[in-house]
């Protein structure tokens, strides 16, 4: 029996691919240096949290950071893949928990899962300093290769079982995610690791297509 649903934010629920980008074009980050962070992380030279601090950095402008304002201004914009909200709602009405695990920025992750009605919520931010600037410390809640340990997290709060979880993903990013659930879908998936990987591959953009899987 299914008793929760684990979503990854963008891409499945929003039409974006990474809300890191979108900070980046908003705050003009150096490309260059950008690559040379995500390298550093994928060659386990840094953790994540390493990754988002140095990442942060590049968003100085003489040298300040920006204010908590600006980041919300930078995602404010985001929408909805087509079938979401009637997806959740049909969901919420048969009382299943559901979840949001991203590596994204929780900003973005609270904002798109209130408007749901979804509250579990698992994503990184920022500190900020008592004028509301960034100090450039993060707050590292889920690391891009290692969903599993939320996954884990979850199981242990609510006492779920492996078969009674469904996780829904579309990059290889969320194989571990996938690894640890009963049943798993891949959403409009970006990458064929994630197709190999996945129970059920939907190529359709409408969120509503995982409801014909789900014994509700």
């Amino acid at each position: 029996m299914v008793s929760a649903i684990v979503f990854d934010l963008d891409g499945v629920l929003i039409e974006s691919h990474s809300s890191w980008e979108r900070l980046h074009e908003y705050f003009g980050a150096d490309e260059k240096k950008r690559k040379e962070n995500m390298s550093r992380y994928f060659s386990k030279e840094i953790d994540y949290g390493q990754w988002i601090r140095e990442d942060v950095s590049l968003w100085k402008r003489n040298g300040i950071l920006p204010h908590k304002s600006e980041i919300e201004d930078a995602l404010k914009d985001y929408v909805f893949i087509d079938g979401v909200r009637e997806c959740i709602k049909i969901l919420k009405e048969k009382e299943l928990k559901l979840f949001i695990i991203s590596a994204g920025i929780d900003l973005l992750a609270q904002n798109a899962g209130t408007e749901l009605g979804i509250y579990d919520i698992w994503a990184n931010g920022f500190q900020y300093n008592e004028r509301g600037y960034l100090t450039g410390k993060d707050v590292w809640r889920v690391d891009l290769l290692r969903k599993d340990i939320v996954i884990n997290k979850i199981m242990e709060k609510n006492h779920f079982k492996k078969e009674e979880i469904i996780s829904i993903g579309d990059s290889k990013y969320d194989i571990p995610m996938f690894n640890l659930s009963g049943l798993s879908i891949a959403f409009d998936p970006k990458d064929e690791e994630v197709k190999k990987e996945a129970d059920i591959t939907i190529c359709e953009r409408n969120l509503l297509r995982i409801l014909d899987y789900i014994k509700l």
